[in-house]
């Protein structure tokens, strides 16, 4: 994939496994930098701008065909200052840029991002993948080079130069960073039908291809299902869930999704698996199961956090970044089949019920080769063969461990190992929420372990940074950094796990205040102390949602916890500022409708348990509390003379174990229901409770 061995550029110096790929391109790259954009200056030469991702399919062919090339390489360096980004360690420079793209320059979003900018960092170009030639119409990379290297040193310099010009005042103005009109609560019933309309009825998710998987957007649904007893919406996250799990974008052998699938039936994916995908995916299913109690939902969610836990967890704890689509020089090598193949593992008549069940066929679906998926329930395949289904399950379970095992000898593809501080975030949630649902302990410790490392290595001198990766940390967070952290803290804190994560949560909170947030508005995306074209607040929800969305639903959850108003104007800030996107277009930004949603059900009550000195019934209330979909309570769980806690949230002072038993508080406002201290009152309370 690299270039030839004997060129060495800075990128050499990198820790990005994205960087380090193009270290031997006889391009002269440079990293994200003052050095770069001082040069560019001094030089009075524009800078080409390469942002892409270690996983990326069309960035690894345009590294081969291009930036490998010495030819067109020497062309880059004659013409431009040449930089190159990893978007997963600066998403504030790829969110800039790829809005200017996709909104400002009528440029097809996507990675590999080629921007030409001015030396002051004003885009004028933008393109994805380039062809190393002119090819059926497309214009190739050299003549690209050629036309904008003559442009720049022409009298029309000065044109390009006011069309950048325009370009950010443009985007300037379309970022909204505050608003005063706050949205109303019949927004999310419009919104709903809003999504209705572009949702697919008969394979799920929203119509067309491609098809992303849908997480938190479910989550919305279930909740609006939950309290409105809508069951359009139960029916449409019961059928997106059920088609993605049996699809191909699910790695039916190892557990994980894709990235997403070219068609719209979930079958064909396009490979490469992420972190913050499998994350958002298992909470939901964990969600799904606690809703309806489906036993499939709790396989998928457990699925995916063991192919977490197995392939994408560091000895040290934290999760890796991603894997990559391709293998052996290859799209989905690693993951696709023929008959022969299955028939080399599995004995007849297995090899054929399993071809049968998983759409295997000599002509295959993706390349001569099959991607497996379920072309039909179990159920009805079992009734095909008149076999009884239980026996059919557990040939099949018994013929995919088989698999799996062979699937080992094969090379595995290539592994971006680097550690996100938001992703990991994510996928803590999501390990806090199976270990809570299902009552799994490893689930929690490996939560924490997590949660430890971070604190240990990327929390230092009282800043989050973003990125870890052989011994280095480095990068300032970004708001999606802390809000996802953050959010991860408070639910270790509220299955009683610890006042440690609820104070750091409040430190983290304190920085957000102090160095990310508008004056009466959101929230920017950065701190403000690194060199950027603009300092934006994102409030539309991307591959990860917003992160002014979770921290909106932070602060809504911190004052349910403290009854402190500073959090809930907060919020009110950011829900205000995102009003004008929300109305524009709703599936755009669910995680802000999600987060609504606790707003206007924030009078839920708290439930406060104060334990006494052996901790008694606290295993049984907690699974309790595991067995109800109710996601908008909050829970203190506070520990007999917890000095922080109460110094933290005063209000608790007077919450303590009645006749030194542990004693359940339901409290709305300020006012708390007769404080019980009998087991069967306190059980009989929380079952009514959720009523």
């Amino acid at each position: 994939m690299n270039g030839d061995e004997q060129f060495t550029n800075r990128l050499i110096h990198e820790k990005s496994p994205y960087l380090l790929q193009h270290a031997h391109n006889p391009v002269d790259w440079f990293p994200w930098g003052d050095e770069a954009f001082q040069k560019a200056r001094s030089e009075d030469k524009p800078i080409f701008l390469s942002i892409g991702y270690a996983t990326c399919h069309w960035c690894h062919v345009m590294e081969h065909e291009s930036f490998a090339n010495p030819r067109i390489a020497k062309l880059l360096n004659d013409a431009f200052i040449n930089i190159k980004v990893d978007r997963e360690e600066l998403p504030q420079v790829d969110s800039i840029y790829m809005e200017l793209a996709q909104g400002l320059m009528s440029s097809a979003g996507g990675w590999p991002l080629n921007i030409i900018l001015t030396p002051e960092l004003k885009p004028f170009f933008a393109v994805t993948y380039l062809p190393p030639e002119d090819q059926l119409g497309a214009i190739g990379f050299p003549q690209v080079i050629s036309q904008i290297k003559e442009i720049w040193h022409s009298k029309d310099r000065e044109r390009l130069i006011e069309q950048a010009d325009r370009i950010v005042e443009m985007l300037s103005q379309i970022s909204p960073s505050s608003g005063t009109v706050f949205p109303s609560e019949g927004l999310i019933s419009r919104s709903i039908e809003t999504f209705f309309e572009i949702s697919d009825p008969v394979f799920g998710g929203i119509k067309g291809e491609p098809k992303f998987p849908m997480s938190y957007q479910l989550e919305f649904l279930l909740r609006y299902a939950k309290k409105n007893s809508d069951s359009r919406s139960l029916f449409l996250v019961e059928l997106t869930l059920d088609q993605m799990a049996r699809g191909g974008i699910c790695d039916q052998l190892g557990g994980g999704f894709s990235r997403y699938s070219v068609d719209d039936r979930w079958i064909v994916p396009h490979f490469e698996k992420m972190l913050y995908d499998n994350a958002l995916i298992a909470a939901t299913y964990c969600e799904a199961f606690r809703f309806t109690r489906n036993p499939h939902y709790r396989t998928s969610a457990e699925e995916v956090i063991r192919y977490v836990l197995r392939d994408m967890t560091s000895p040290d704890g934290v999760f890796f970044s991603a894997e990559d689509a391709d293998s052996e020089g290859h799209e989905g090598r690693f993951y696709t089949w023929t008959p022969a193949e299955v028939k080399l593992a599995l004995s007849s008549p297995l090899a054929e019920k399993f071809c049968l069940y998983y759409g295997i066929t000599p002509q295959g679906n993706f390349e001569g080769r099959s991607v497996l998926h379920a072309i039909i329930p179990l159920e009805e395949l079992a009734g095909h063969l008149k076999q009884p289904a239980e026996e059919l399950r557990q040939e099949i379970i018994e013929a995919k461990k088989k698999l799996f095992e062979k699937r080992k000898e094969r090379p595995r593809p290539f592994k971006d190992d680097k550690i996100i501080s938001s992703w990991n975030g994510l996928m803590i949630y999501a390990l806090i929420k199976a270990g809570e649902t299902f009552q799994k302990t490893e689930y929690l410790e490996a939560a924490i372990k997590a949660v430890e490392f971070l604190k240990a290595r990327l929390w230092q001198n009282g800043w989050l940074l973003r990125r870890f990766r052989e011994d280095e940390a480095r990068f300032s967070g970004s708001l999606e950094d802390y809000a996802s952290l953050i959010k991860a803290l408070l639910s270790l804190f509220e299955l009683g796990l610890g006042t440690k994560y609820f104070l750091w949560a409040l430190e983290m909170v304190q920085i957000l205040e102090n160095e990310f947030k508008v004056s009466e508005g959101a929230f920017y995306q950065t701190n403000g102390r690194e060199q950027l074209l603009l300092r934006r607040c994102d409030l539309y929800d991307g591959a990860e949602p917003s992160g002014n969305a979770v921290h909106a639903e932070n602060l809504v959850r911190l004052y349910q916890l403290t009854g402190v108003e500073k959090y809930l104007t907060d919020a009110e800030g950011i829900f205000k500022a995102a009003k004008m996107l929300i109305d524009a277009y709703p599936p755009g930004t669910f995680y802000h409708l999600l987060a609504l949603q606790r707003y206007y059900d924030r009078k839920t009550p708290l439930i406060v348990i104060a334990l006494d000195e052996q901790k008694s019934l606290m295993p049984e209330i907690r699974k309790e509390l595991a067995l109800q979909q109710l996601p908008h309570v909050a829970i203190i769980w506070k520990a007999l003379d917890d000095e922080e806690l109460v110094k933290a949230i005063p209000i608790l002072s007077n919450k303590t174990p009645l006749n030194h038993s542990t004693t359940l508080y339901i409290c709305t406002g300020t006012h708390c229901e007769r404080p019980l201290n009998d087991r069967q009152e306190i059980m009989n309370a929380l079952r009514g409770f959720y009523d």
